[in-house]
Order: C-alpha cells, then sequence, then structure tokens
C-alpha cells in the first residue's frame, strides 16, 4: 500500500512552529482584517486549531489500523517508513493545534453582553 500525504501541505503540518510564529501568525491576521478587537482573531485561531486536531485524528486513525482496508481481501499495510511519516505528521499537527489555542487563550475576548458567549465560556449550558 502507498499512502499520499500531499492533501497536507500546510506550513503548520510539516513544521513545527513555534510560540513565536503563532503570534506573527496572529498579528498579521489582525493587520490584514483590520481586526480592532480579538473576538475574530480567536475565532480564527480557535478554527486553525480545530481543523489540525481534525486531521491529527485522521492520521492517527490511519497508523493505528495500519491502513487496512477491510474490503481488500490483500493488503500489504504501510511501511515502516511511512509510519514513521504519518506519526510525524499526526504528532506536529498536535502540537501546533496546542499552540494555536495557547494564543487564542492570550489574546482577551471582552463579552458583547450578558449570557453565553460561544468564545469566552464554550461550556455553559
Amino acid at each position: 500500500m502507498s499512502i499520499d500525504l500531499t492533501g497536507y501541505d500546510l506550513h503548520e503540518h510539516r513544521h513545527c512552529l513555534t510560540a513565536r510564529d503563532i503570534t506573527r501568525h496572529a498579528d498579521l491576521f489582525q493587520i490584514t482584517y483590520l481586526s480592532c478587537d480579538n473576538r475574530a482573531l480567536v475565532a480564527h485561531l480557535l478554527d486553525f486549531a480545530d481543523d489540525l486536531m481534525q486531521a491529527s485524528q485522521h492520521l492517527m486513525r490511519l497508523f493505528l489500523f495500519d491502513g487496512y482496508d477491510p474490503i481488500r481481501d490483500t493488503q500489504p499495510g504501510l511501511t515502516e517508513t511511512e509510519r514513521l511519516g504519518v506519526l510525524t505528521l499526526a504528532s506536529t499537527c498536535v502540537y501546533n493545534a496546542a499552540l494555536f489555542l495557547q494564543e487564542a487563550q492570550r489574546r482577551r475576548v471582552r463579552r458583547t453582553g450578558p449570557g453565553w458567549d460561544p468564545i469566552t465560556d464554550p461550556l455553559a449550558d
């Protein structure tokens, strides 16, 4: 079985970022979209973290099942090199998602009004 990981071609998939990289990304977002408050920025950071976590879950499932496809009778599975690539890509996605979440926590968001707010209080009833 050959595996194609070209769909994970974003910089955030392939490289372990630093806190400074994420801060630069956030600042560039604010400048580009002229955000005067952090609300749109935090939503963007959380959305990016969510995408990275979903990618990581997909990759971990691929790693755990070794590319096994029950529809086909013979499936040789992943080579050791492919398994290492999948695991590295998955862990990089998780690491970068954690950095995006930390940056979102660092950027304060003021509540627009009383009541439930999905960004500042996502677990409220």
